[in-house]
């Protein structure tokens, strides 16, 4: 991040823009600014901008162009997935009470959607993570019932990093025919993904995740194997959450945000070309610093698995110390990091993720998130551990 002088360690809740994604953005806004709907020069030149967008993101996934309804954003596409398969049900069997099954750390966007579908009637059961945040198959296939519409477990945990083994709860919904979500916005461009391998059915991501810009994503949704080339089947089981013109195989109607979904596909293409080198370095700098807080400072611990864990995700319990305070001394020495998930940072009550996996309150309150980027390095991760050295015994020793 050239002219940042801050040291930034929340990659997790975002990521900056990379330069060469804002380079191509501005092309389509200030040049290729046309309606991909229109049928002139410039309508076409955005057409195909957003084709290219299409396949690039449908690459990455092993799936076909046609597969993918671009969204505002990962919310946005795990509401499509789980209203709109729920709903659909519904709609064709009016008598049956569509079931849902969802794990109880799931991100808001799923957590308080399954919410609200229950206040509409609908069945849900929230499935209890073991120790280190994992849902298990054999806790899926005990859970399915005659109607179940749909299992929906993310891929990663956004605020301990730990994987799910997708591909085996992929394949215990498969066998039952029974449609599988998964919220991947943590884990796309972090770990490779291929949804024919692992039996997923539908896929949420978020470009600002992975150095995209902010307000655009996408839902995979995957087509009927029995469907003509370039046609979408997303309406065969999803009901669209808006109405209006045709647009995204007519799942989304609105002008296409191409330069967003440009910029998304950009990222995702740089991501591509550097995979295993960025995810190596990553998970050796993300080793680094849980080996040498573990050893180092007294009476902590890692909070979700080491083992099956997101490469750049790491949330460390502080026992005796208050997390929010210890962010703030470390916000104040120029190092950005978390205390929880972004999107409920002004929540005070503590973690439903770190609860969820056995914390006790305490424990959750002095837990705290620190996620590594693309632009971090050795130098970054050195200067946060001499701070950590320096404030935890200070603020141990106050709070005695």
């Amino acid at each position: 991040m050239k002219d940042y002088n801050r040291i930034y360690f929340d990659y997790n809740a975002t990521t900056p823009v990379h330069p060469d994604v804002v380079k191509i953005m501005d092309e389509y806004y200030l040049q290729k600014f046309g309606n991909a709907g229109s049928a002139h020069s410039d309508g076409l030149a955005a057409y195909e901008g957003i084709s290219w967008a299409r396949n690039m993101c449908a690459q990455f996934l092993n799936c076909k162009s046609e597969e993918i309804i671009f969204t505002s954003g990962g919310s946005e596409a795990d509401n499509l997935a789980i209203q709109g398969r729920l709903f659909k049900y519904h709609e064709e069997h009016p008598n049956i009470t569509p079931h849902l099954i969802i794990s109880n750390i799931e991100h808001p966007a799923v957590f308080e959607t399954a919410k609200f579908m229950e206040r509409q009637g609908f069945e849900v059961t929230y499935l209890q993570v073991d120790s280190n945040g994992s849902i298990s198959p054999q806790q899926i296939q005990e859970a399915i019932r005659e109607n179940t519409a749909l299992i929906s477990i993310m891929y990663a945990n956004n605020e301990i990093g730990t994987i799910n083994p997708i591909e085996e709860i992929g394949k215990v919904a498969r066998k039952a025919g029974i449609m599988f979500h998964t919220d991947a916005v943590q884990a796309f461009t972090k770990v490779k993904i291929d949804v024919q391998k692992e039996n997923i059915d539908m896929l949420s991501v978020s470009a600002h995740k992975f150095y995209g810009p902010k307000g655009v994503g996408f839902l995979y949704i995957r087509n009927d194997p029995n469907t003509e080339k370039n046609v979408s089947t997303a309406r065969k089981y999803l009901r669209p959450l808006m109405y209006g013109g045709s647009q995204e195989f007519n799942m989304r109607p609105a002008t296409e945000n191409i330069p967003g979904v440009i910029g998304m596909a950009k990222a995702v293409e740089i991501a591509q070309s550097d995979f295993d080198d960025e995810y190596t370095r990553l998970r050796n700098f993300r080793d680094y610093l849980i080996s040498h807080i573990l050893k180092e400072i007294p009476e902590t611990k890692l909070n979700g698995s080491w083992k099956n864990r997101l490469p750049h995700n790491v949330n460390i319990c502080f026992q005796d110390i208050y997390a929010y305070d210890l962010m703030v001394k470390l916000d104040m020495a120029g190092v950005a990091c978390s205390v929880g998930a972004a999107c409920h940072a002004g929540d005070t009550n503590p973690s439903r993720v770190l609860l969820g996996i056995g914390l006790t309150p305490d424990e959750a309150a002095g837990s705290l998130r620190f996620s590594l980027g693309r632009w971090t390095e050795k130098e970054h991760v050195d200067k946060l551990l001499s701070l950590l050295d320096k404030y935890i015994p200070q603020m141990r020793k106050n709070n005695k």
